[in-house]
């Protein structure tokens, strides 16, 4: 199945650890975007208000979804 970032993060919503919590943090964010490559979601989590625990949580979760799709 072909998963979107943001379809595949939508589902780590009940995990106990930094993926969990990201996907907790950005499940109501009408900006997150529903679509894109990594540099869509680099634009995002770049913005000026992300701490960088959470910069580092997506970096992980990225990760993992590549790793998924690879």
């Amino acid at each position: 199945m072909t998963y979107t970032f943001s379809g595949w993060l939508s589902e780590q919503t009940e995990r106990d650890d930094v993926v969990g919590e990201l996907a907790r943090s950005v499940r109501n964010d009408e900006q997150f975007p529903e679509h894109g490559d990594k540099a869509i979601f680099d634009g995002y989590f770049s913005a000026e208000n992300t701490v960088g625990e959470t910069r580092e949580a997506f970096e992980r979760a990225w990760d993992e979804f590549d790793g998924l799709s690879g």
